[in-house]
């Protein structure tokens, strides 16, 4: 039997003196009487192993769920497994120092072989790596439920007390199912021989999705799996016309059944909401403000729309290259871009009979109006001065003047009005736009613009520099604050008019006065994203740090493998990530209650 658990983190974590004090007398140890907690010398270090055990226990369980559901193959189990190594590890390394008092010798006994067998779960899934034999898999599988069974011994093991019920109710919150591994015989059309790894990626190029050099048949490359011997020969005569030599070879894979015995609790934000699979390389993602339009592009043109719990609602070639999208705040519109533009409406139809392109130039951003029926594109070029173009249901509206070089765009949310932050030739200025094209002002800016922000009232613009931010009276042109924080990204909380900046002295949040509110130094940002209660940090090519609005750290969040995309639904407090496994993940970031009184 197996089971997932999700459960909100309150429950999960021990803190407070109080309640460590109360699970370690239940535990058979008391805590001082003085004000100051000290730490036990075994029940509060093994509970927190127990613990770390449950936390791996319920996104094992998660993976397995989704393998068994058909929406993660075993490599892509495989990948997600690997992101717990360290974790697990951890847990090793906090068990081996541990030594149980007489009475608690069982517990300790039923810890170490939960422990034991997570930790062998690490060159159980490297085997199936290295040497490409699906059982490995379904050893992973007995030694989750081996863990599973050895924490609740543990449980049982403690005696009687608080410490005991919530480890048992914990480990009931994971619900409970059966999956069942049936071996599927299948034929593998093998294509090669090739000298190494580098010859069978230049001499394949873009024919196969993944390219790996076979552990079983070195020198050869695995090009599809087929159930039948005609589709195997067929397949291997397309390859021979490309003039690949084949062979096809008798392999093995893993068909997975699950069936739910009990539902799972409610879970924490870092376990994903849904999960939905692409056909294609995710190189954008957008979403409405409520999440409920979620928009993926690819490369080659491919579009695929997904509703608010991840299942598809349309696909579309538009046979243009893409590189971004963007959706409207109320999921009316989407547009997609790269060299051309092409808007469409929530059902997929064009609006346009053929893409715009208006300066033959990549459109960088794409922002919607505050009513959603139109748009300003922003283009660059590889000297990053490009131009600003205004469209709607019809077609161009606009677009600006070649003494506008355009590094940043930004629409007034109260009158829309454009502003473009533009540096051209040693000439730095902000740029207001009516919505009917014409020029409403103008001001000049000290250093070389990066972007531009609107406060939410429109009523003050803020020019962003790589050394300050500078904040100006929108009507009259004067500047008012200045904000001495150096950035590279610049981004305006959806609720308020907090100005989050990240820059080479890590992540700060300011009031538009120009009042730092708070600041998380020595944090490297890649890409900086905002919903209505939290700051998105991407800080490496898989893990993102999330920020609440007061600038306390909820945590962070690692992916299973490279992120390609990200985007968010501000007013859902929807994180959304794309990764290099097809897979796009949603993580519900918890509601924020607000502060008494």
């Amino acid at each position: 039997m197996l089971g997932l658990r999700r459960t909100a983190v309150s429950r999960r974590a021990f803190v407070g003196a109080s309640g460590l004090a109360a699970m370690l007398a239940a535990c058979g140890e008391t805590a001082s009487r003085s004000a100051r907690l000290t730490a036990r010398p075994y029940w509060e270090p093994a509970l927190r192993v127990a613990t770390g055990a449950l936390d791996v226990l319920r996104t094992f369980e998660l993976n397995i769920r989704e393998l068994g559901a058909g929406s993660q193959t075993p490599d892509q189990f495989a990948a997600a497994a690997e992101a717990r190594f360290d974790t697990i590890g951890a847990l090793g390394q906090g068990l081996v120092p541990l030594t149980p008092p007489a009475s608690a010798s069982v517990a300790h006994q039923h810890l170490t072989m939960a422990v034991d067998a997570l930790v062998e779960i690490i060159p159980t899934v490297r085997a199936y790596r290295d040497l490409e034999e699906p059982e490995r898999i379904v050893h992973v599988l007995t030694l989750q439920q081996r863990a599973r069974a050895a924490i609740g011994a543990f449980a049982e093991a403690i005696g009687p007390g608080r410490t005991k019920d919530w480890l048992l109710n914990t480990i009931d919150e994971l619900g409970a199912f059966r999956i069942q591994t049936v071996r599927v015989p299948m034929l593998a059309v093998l294509i090669g021989p090739f000298a190494d790894e580098a010859e069978a990626r230049a001499r394949i190029g873009q024919r196969l999705p993944a390219i790996r050099v076979s552990r079983v048949y070195p020198r050869w490359v695995e090009a599809g799996r087929y159930p039948t011997p005609d589709e195997a020969d067929a397949a291997a005569r397309d390859w021979q016309l490309e003039d690949f030599a084949t062979r096809i070879e008798d392999v093995v894979d893993l068909a997975f059944a699950v069936d739910e015995l009990r539902a799972p609790s409610a879970g924490r934000w870092t376990e994903r909401a849904w999960l939905s699979r692409t056909e294609f390389d995710v190189t954008g993602l957008a979403a409405s403000a409520a999440g409920d339009l979620v928009v993926a592009i690819a490369r080659n043109g491919a579009v695929q729309a997904l509703a608010p719990s991840g299942e598809p609602l349309w696909s579309r070639s538009l046979r243009v290259p893409l590189a971004r999208a963007a959706v409207s705040d109320d999921g009316g519109l989407m547009a997609a871009h790269g060299f051309d533009l092409m808007l469409l409406d929530s059902e997929g139809e064009p609006i346009w009979r053929s893409p715009a392109r208006p300066d033959n130039q990549l459109l960088e951003d794409v922002v919607f109006a505050p009513d959603g029926n139109w748009l300003v594109a922003r283009s660059t070029n590889a000297s990053g001065q490009g131009h600003v173009f205004a469209f709607d249901r019809g077609g161009s509206r606009w677009g600006t003047q070649p003494y506008i070089s355009a590094a940043g765009v930004a629409l007034n949310p109260r009158t829309g009005t454009v502003a473009v932050a533009s540096s051209k030739q040693g000439e730095n200025q902000i740029v207001l736009i009516t919505p009917q094209g014409n020029l409403d002002q103008r001001f000049g800016v000290d250093g070389e613009l990066h972007s531009v922000l609107f406060t939410s009232s429109g009523e003050h613009t803020v020019a962003v520099t790589s050394q300050s931010s500078q904040i100006f009276d929108s009507a009259s042109g004067d500047l008012v604050w200045q904000i001495g924080y150096p950035s590279s990204a610049a981004i305006r909380m959806p609720r308020n008019d907090t100005i989050v900046l990240a820059g080479p002295n890590g992540l700060g949040a300011f009031s538009f006065t120009g009042n730092q509110l708070w600041q998380v130094p020595g944090l490297t940002v890649d890409r900086l994203l905002v919903t209505n209660s939290y700051v998105i940090a991407q800080v490496s090519e898989r893990a993102l740090v999330v920020i609440r609005s007061d600038g306390t750290q909820l945590g962070q969040l690692v992916t299973s493998s490279e992120i390609r995309a990200v985007a968010a639904a501000p007013a859902a407090d929807l994180l959304l990530t794309a990764n290099a496994e097809r897979a796009i993940e949603a993580w519900q970031l918890p509601e924020i209650e607000p502060a008494a009184g």
